[in-house]
């Protein structure tokens, strides 16, 4: 269930969430600071592989203002004004994400833990977070962060993608990007993937823009583009039904080298780069087959993508 508004309830200082209320049609409307606000419940075992059983667990609440935001986008060589809104969003829960896992490192109660997982990370949409109460933490980044209590967290949560989407797990084993790879890393993946689509001529991602993950195309077929010296789009690639899409999101500066379009209808697995990479850090044998099933992919793509703007300079 997703919440509305984040307030105080009168005389207390705890937290509760309501809808807004309806703004009169006879007040001009205030343009308030933009702010986004992203809910995490995360889980804390001894053994990685028992996060279905965890020893402790923290819910957060951690929201990311107009400062913070670009702050972060002056860091990355970033003009905030050219980011739509969805990348403005990704932008700031990568920085989100970053708060939660600094908070969490400094709060003594998680650190006999050697694992840790993020079964949650929504963007609450939209929501307020008003001056009271005060934040729990605010870090040296601008974002503030808040402990929730479980009954309130328990307003925020919503289900794990693999619970919201159960035959995930069975979809990725059966992708031969992902064949031989453990039950216990398919149980992770799932929790950073979504099912998605593409419409035939849809832009999927664009040289340049924020890389946010990756894809397993499951049918359909998507072409890669590149840019001469002169400016003129060639193709580079083309993605079939049972390969990935995007490297990008493994290596900084985390942008796409080239452009992506749907040539037909297409059914794919979305994954988040921001919860891949964080996983990714915890877990070094899930890093390991990610890098290895990758580097294979990148190494066929930039040969490819030279060849064919090598030839297209030289034609020109």
């Amino acid at each position: 269930m997703k919440a509305n508004a984040f307030a105080i309830s009168k005389g207390t200082t705890t937290p509760t969430l309501h809808s807004l209320p309806a703004w009169p049609e006879h007040l001009p409307r205030i343009p308030f600071p933009k702010t986004y606000c992203f809910f995490t419940h995360v889980a804390f075992a001894f053994d990685p592989r028992s996060h279905a059983a965890p020893q402790a667990t923290a819910s957060l609440l951690i929201e990311i203002d107009d400062r913070t935001l670009k702050s972060a986008s002056r860091e990355k060589n970033l003009d905030l004004a050219t980011l739509d809104e969805r990348h403005k969003a990704e932008l700031a829960a990568e920085i989100a994400m970053a708060a939660a896992r600094d908070y969490l490192a400094a709060d003594s109660e998680f650190r006999p833990f050697p694992a840790q997982r993020f079964v949650n990370f929504e963007l609450v949409h939209p929501t307020h977070i008003s001056v009271k109460p005060p934040a729990t933490k605010v870090l040296p980044s601008g974002a503030r962060v808040w402990r929730l209590a479980e009954t309130e967290a328990e307003k925020l949560r919503g289900e794990p993608h693999s619970i919201r989407f159960p035959d995930l797990e069975r979809r990725l084993a059966e992708h031969p990007f992902l064949k031989g790879m453990s039950p216990h890393h398919l149980e992770v993946l799932a929790l950073c993937a979504a099912p998605t689509e593409f419409d035939p001529g849809q832009v999927v991602f664009r040289a340049g823009e924020p890389a946010n993950g990756f894809y397993l195309l499951e049918s359909g077929s998507v072409v890669l583009e590149g840019k001469t010296n002169d400016g003129k789009s060639v193709v580079i690639d083309t993605v079939a039904a049972g390969e990935p899409l995007g490297w990008s999101w493994l290596f900084p500066p985390y942008v796409w080298e080239f452009d992506a379009e749907a040539t037909e209808a297409c059914d794919a697995i979305c994954f988040s780069g921001i919860l891949l990479r964080q996983h990714r850090d915890d877990d070094l044998t899930l890093s390991h087959e990610l890098h290895k099933r990758m580097s294979e992919l990148m190494v066929r793509r930039l040969r490819a993508a030279r060849e064919k703007l090598i030839s297209a300079n030289s034609a020109a």
